[in-house]
């Protein structure tokens, strides 16, 4: 089963209701309809400063979006192996968005702190399982100059949105 970390835009995407991105819009739901079917696995931080991002920009008890369906079904199977792994990372200087396992390369210069948790997760999880988990993002061109340097780290990411990522 494949293994995805899933950016907050992906969630936020899907619940929009604008038109303008409805196409954008479409693809984030259908791919959170594949992990809530459970055709791939979430991998979120131990912490759950990951959880805690998506339960600050969704309302999963009360909204309809799929967005939130998809927050609510990760919160119910938390300790479902088949569903969710959660993985340790290491904060560091304690201020909450530098972390030991964001890689120490001058590429990387400039990474919005606020993401590199998404980065650690993918590394500590392939650290510890010898597998890859794939971000997914929606629209966010604040990684669009870092996808080499990621990728040169073993991170991958899928732009479910490419064309309006730029």
């Amino acid at each position: 089963m494949n293994a995805v970390i899933v950016d907050t835009n992906v969630i936020v995407i899907a619940n929009d209701i604008d038109d303008k991105r409805a196409d954008c819009r479409d693809r984030c739901q259908d791919r959170l309809q594949q992990i809530i079917s459970r055709r791939e696995k979430v991998v979120i931080d131990d912490d759950w400063r990951i959880l805690k991002e998506y339960k600050n920009n969704t309302k999963p008890n009360t909204r309809k979006g799929i967005g939130d369906v998809f927050v609510k079904t990760l919160l119910q199977n938390l300790k479902n192996p088949n569903f969710c792994t959660t993985v340790p990372i290491t904060p560091l200087a304690g201020n909450g968005t530098e972390f030991k396992e964001f890689p120490t390369d001058s590429a990387l210069y400039g990474f919005d702190p606020d993401d590199r948790k998404f980065i650690a997760v993918a590394l500590a999880y392939q650290a510890q399982f010898g597998q890859t988990a794939t971000i997914l993002l929606a629209i966010d061109s604040g990684w669009t100059n870092y996808i080499a340097a990621l990728a040169a780290h073993g991170v991958s990411v899928d732009s479910i949105c490419k064309e309006d990522s730029s």
